[in-house]
């Protein structure tokens, strides 16, 4: 190919475009797949990956994201625009999840514990017949417990 009448960003261009295509059918021969079986697994067409390969295009970014992801690849800056960096990056970022201490979880019981027994006092208090009997009390507490039970469970999970 002669390159005489080629401008120099033509040949970065074409150059880059090369780098992916070796990038992509390299790692992909590594896993041992085929064009179709890539194609099947990250939903791009066929014709779309048989192009990549070739060098015929310049994926885009969105495309290359999950090539990355399924060839377990990582791309240079020097290979694609610079936009491509940080979302490469962001592939490997861990995410971050905020987990309730033990101190906070016995906090959370304990004050949950004295709110129901609050509430459940004071309609006891402010209604003058209930409970009428022992079983209605019983029962009313038994409710309590399962409810209280729940709760702490979700808290402590």
């Amino acid at each position: 190919m002669a390159l005489s009448g080629l401008s120099l960003g033509m040949v970065m261009e074409l150059n880059k475009k090369n780098k992916i295509a070796r990038r992509v059918r390299e790692s992909r021969a590594a896993k041992g797949l085929t064009q179709l079986e890539l194609s099947d697994m990250n939903g791009i067409s066929l014709r779309s990956i048989q192009r990549i390969e070739n060098g015929e295009v310049q994926p885009r970014l969105y495309t290359v994201k999950v090539l990355a992801e399924h060839l377990d690849f990582v791309t240079e800056p020097f290979e694609l625009e610079d936009a491509i960096v940080p979302l490469v990056k962001t592939i490997d970022k861990p995410e971050v999840v905020r987990r309730t201490n033990k101190t906070q979880k016995i906090i959370l019981t304990i004050g949950v514990a004295s709110v129901i027994v609050l509430l459940v006092s004071a309609y006891i208090f402010q209604s003058p017949t209930f409970p009428e009997t022992a079983f209605e009390a019983a029962l009313l507490w038994a409710a309590v417990a399962i409810f209280y039970t729940m709760i702490v469970f979700l808290i402590w999970r």
